[in-house]
């Protein structure tokens, strides 16, 4: 292993250690903390990820080396400066109040420009373009309408983003640097302990047997793993380089083997108890528990796997995918015998986070339970070095979130100075005019918003417009406060990860793509289609709060049947297969019957009751004397 590799995997490890003893002893005070979270994670940015080149030869060399030399120092002065002088900040300094030292604005300066050159690296120029557009935005006075304000100095702007907790440091890099990144860690732990092999073989020895086998122990799998890794794109690149490859052999076109790898990793980040790192983001911008959080999550995800798995039966009705033969199935009670005390920790997490600890708490002693409930077998027992790689895998997985959230507190902080987001807000309420075209509007600019930036930027983005707007609606309807909340955080939540799927940008999509040889645009497409019912359920459980467990149980009962039953029927008329191929008119009148059964109204309920039942008749009668005969 060369130095720098293993400078790397050593600062990695320091960076998880140190957020593990914060965890467990009490979080350092919040600028010490996120100061720090950011000194670990610039270091390892510039460590790992190339710098630009200027030409070549010697000249071109020189000068690489001196942006990088900057670059260093630029990134680490001002967070140095911080932790040194932590207590000036929080006790001795009035925020705009006291003046801004010449010292405190070049290195206000630096950390601004050199954030944007971190996240650059990471993830490309779309979002660094994004949040540059924020920054320029309070030095240009009298713009039109809604975004005019009367102009800030660069003392101003410097203050709110770097000397205060409303900017970079403030809530979308505290959720980082307390919550995320523990969780993520946690995540390593699970996938090290061989927890990730454990769900591909239990699922496969559980319904490969079955028609589209493969693909079912991808929805099932993805569901499984992505809920701890809140990446659609590992998601594929783990679970998918096996079952893509299964999915080609049984019959599925290459393209739709992707797209259904694509759509069922993506819905990873949704499904409880972790729902990847949005949730905790939400937890810390709604005043929901997390626990919370992860209840009313519950029924959205499974709606969402269960419209993913009908239409991944159709699809293999339709391309005539039959499943794995006997020989090659595991036998998922072995799996579960062998290695189904890997989940224990999880268990563990979920029980601790409803008994109310904290989530360093819980996540700490789970991390801890990985390590004992590893030992119970010698095939699963995690050694030093799988510990080492766990810590080293975890706080390397959490750089993009911590640099994406820099970005996106940058964003925060200018709408925090100009309150120009309380103003779209106001304006974007009066433009809608009502609540579904609203709804509409905040599904068009999450998509858009989505494209290159994680989730976790596009729904921090929104926090200040978008979402606000829904909340006048909602309440305007007569809706319980709390209610309109969480329905609209998470109506945002889904389109901002769904935006990972949908081409243009469609990193899950382009992943999956890549795995199963096929054209990028058409697997986006058809992941598209494959995953219909995300762009349906949000707008499902803001018009029948029922869903997000709001109600009594008889009104939840009720709210799940008729969604289950919308989402059947919608899946086969999309797909064109049920019992046989579906004529034109008989697609027709399956999305008609899926749609009247999403409108709130006793009246549509009942009138897609009735198609339904049709359809199931006509379909039925037949394939019967199909059979027959």
């Amino acid at each position: 292993m060369d130095v720098k590799a293993v400078v790397i995997r050593y600062i990695a490890i320091a960076m998880a250690l140190f957020h593990l003893y914060t965890s467990a002893t009490g979080v350092l005070d919040a600028v010490l903390q996120r100061s720090a979270h950011l000194a670990f994670t610039a270091t390892l940015i510039l460590l790992i990820y190339a710098h630009p080149r200027f030409g070549a030869g010697r000249a071109g060399a020189l000068a690489s080396g001196i942006f990088s030399a900057v670059v260093i120092v630029a990134s680490l002065a001002p967070l140095g400066f911080l932790l040194f002088n932590h207590e000036y900040f929080t006790a001795g300094r009035i925020q705009f109040v006291t003046d801004v030292t010449p010292v405190e604005l070049t290195l206000g300066i630096c950390m601004i420009v050199t954030v944007l050159e971190l996240c650059r690296r990471v993830t490309g120029p779309v979002l660094p373009l994004i949040t540059a557009g924020f920054v320029v935005f309070p030095f240009i006075p009298g713009l039109p309408g809604v975004l005019q304000h009367a102009g800030y100095s660069i003392a101003e702007v410097v203050e709110i983003q770097y000397l205060t907790l409303a900017g970079i440091f403030g809530v979308p890099v505290a959720a980082s640097a307390n919550f995320v990144i523990m969780f993520i860690i946690f995540g390593a732990f699970l996938e090290r302990s061989g927890l990730g092999g454990f769900i591909i073989d239990f699922t496969t020895g559980l319904v490969g047997r079955y028609r589209g086998g493969p693909a079912k122990v991808a929805v099932m799998a993805s569901a499984m793993t992505g809920t701890i890794s809140g990446s659609a794109m590992a998601n594929v690149l783990t679970t998918g380089t096996l079952t893509i490859p299964l999915m080609r052999r049984i019959g599925y076109p290459p393209f739709m083997a992707g797209a259904i790898e694509a759509a069922a990793s993506t819905g990873g980040a949704l499904m409880p108890p972790i729902m990847g790192n949005v949730a905790f983001i939400m937890a810390q911008f709604s005043a929901v528990p997390y626990a919370l959080i992860a209840l009313y999550g519950l029924i959205p995800a499974v709606l969402y796997f269960f419209g993913v798995f009908c239409t991944v039966h159709w699809a293999a009705v339709r391309y005539g995918a039959g499943g794995l033969p006997p020989d090659e199935l595991p036998a998922w009670m072995e799996s579960l015998k062998e290695r189904g005390h890997l989940l224990l920790p999880l268990i563990l997490l979920v029980t601790l986070m409803i008994k109310d600890f904290s989530p360093q708490f819980a996540v700490v002693y789970s991390i801890a339970a990985v390590i004992v409930v590893s030992w119970f077998r010698k095939s699963t027992r995690m050694n030093f070095r799988a510990i080492l790689d766990a810590l080293e895998n975890g706080a390397k997985g959490a750089v993009l979130v911590a640099v994406a959230t820099a970005c996106a507190g940058v964003i925060v902080g200018v709408f925090e100075l100009t309150t120009v987001g309380v103003k779209l807000a106001q304006s974007g309420n009066e433009l809608a005019g009502s609540l579904f075209v609203g709804l509409l509007i905040t599904m068009a600019v999450s998509i858009i918003l989505g494209m290159g930036v994680p989730p976790s930027v596009s729904y921090i983005a929104q926090i200040a417009v978008t979402i606000p707007m829904l909340q006048i609606f909602l309440k305007a309807e007569g809706v319980d406060p709390e209610v309109a909340k969480v329905a609209t955080h998470f109506f945002v939540m889904y389109f901002a990860t769904m935006a990972v799927l949908t081409p243009p940008d469609a990193l899950a999509s382009i992943a999956a793509a890549g795995v199963a040889q096929s054209p990028f645009l058409k697997t986006a497409i058809h992941a598209t289609r494959t995953a219909f019912v995300a762009f349906i359920v949000p707008f499902m459980f803001v018009y029948r709060p029922a869903l997000l467990t709001f109600g009594t149980w008889d009104e939840i009962l009720i709210a799940v049947f008729l969604a289950l039953a919308g989402i059947f029927v919608l899946s086969a008329a999309l797909e064109g297969y049920w019992f046989r191929k579906m004529s034109v008119f008989e697609r027709l009148a399956g999305v008609a019957s899926g749609f009247a059964l999403v409108v709130p109204d006793a009246a549509w309920d009942i009138a897609g009751l009735c198609g339904l039942g049709l359809l199931l008749l006509w379909q039925w009668k037949p394939w019967q004397r199909g059979n027959a005969a």
